[in-house]
């Protein structure tokens, strides 16, 4: 199993990061499960909702809430809210491209997982997710890590999604246009109240790394990573 984490995350206490292709099709329930158990966590403990691109969070304050959630039908949302994040319990979204964006506390109390496709980018929902945890966890240290997906090299949109992001996150190369996520994920968080030091986005490409990563840009499958939080 390989999973593409951040020392920072692990050094908190947490458990997670974004597994690579080789763990199978995580659109599969069953796919999950085998890599939780093999994690020696429970699956019902890890928590979903269906993710509709938008900028919907939803907050898990306490274990009753997110039992609760388990028994309940999947909500429409794009980030978790785990403020104070339970313990033995997790969230995960499931991503082909998008950015799985970590937040959390340095005292590995307080946690938040963003689902962020171009649309839910350009809406702001990092910064909102950020400003959220922030706001539940006041005077706290909180670091961010972007998981792997879609970099500058390889996201070609056309002049309608080009024109929905500033001139900074726009790179013209032979004619043609792509989108440097990076950029306006990072301005949002630093706006929210991260420390630009705080945050960290490695170069892990989704679509050009075929070896590693399912994309749904390059491929055009229903092949999806899973990227996950949980608090042992």
């Amino acid at each position: 199993m390989k999973i593409y984490t951040d020392k920072r995350l692990l050094a908190a206490g947490f458990v997670g990061g974004t597994l690579s292709r080789h763990s199978g099709n995580m659109r599969e329930v069953s796919a999950q499960a085998s890599v939780y158990q093999e994690l020696d966590i429970l699956p019902e403990r890890i928590l979903h909702f269906h993710q509709v691109h938008g900028d919907a969070l939803v907050s898990v304050p306490s274990e009753t809430t997110a039992q609760a959630i388990t028994s309940q039908s999947l909500r429409d949302a794009d980030a978790w809210l785990l403020a104070p994040m339970p313990v033995h319990w997790g969230a995960a979204i499931l991503t082909a491209d998008c950015v799985p964006v970590f937040l959390w506390t340095v005292d590995g109390n307080y946690a938040a997982l963003a689902h962020c496709g171009w649309r839910g980018v350009v809406n702001g929902l990092a910064g909102k997710t950020a400003r959220a945890l922030l706001q539940a966890a006041p005077g706290s240290t909180v670091q961010a890590w972007l998981g792997p997906h879609i970099q500058a090299c390889c996201f070609e949109v056309q002049e309608d999604v080009a024109s929905q992001f500033s001139k900074d996150c726009v790179v013209p190369k032979n004619g043609k246009l792509f989108v440097n996520l990076n950029t306006e994920i990072k301005r949002q968080l630093i706006r929210a109240g991260l420390s630009s030091e705080h945050i960290h986005a490695p170069y892990y490409c989704t679509y050009g790394d075929r070896e590693n990563f399912f994309s749904w840009r390059r491929d055009h499958q229903k092949n999806l990573l899973v990227s996950f939080i949980y608090r042992p």
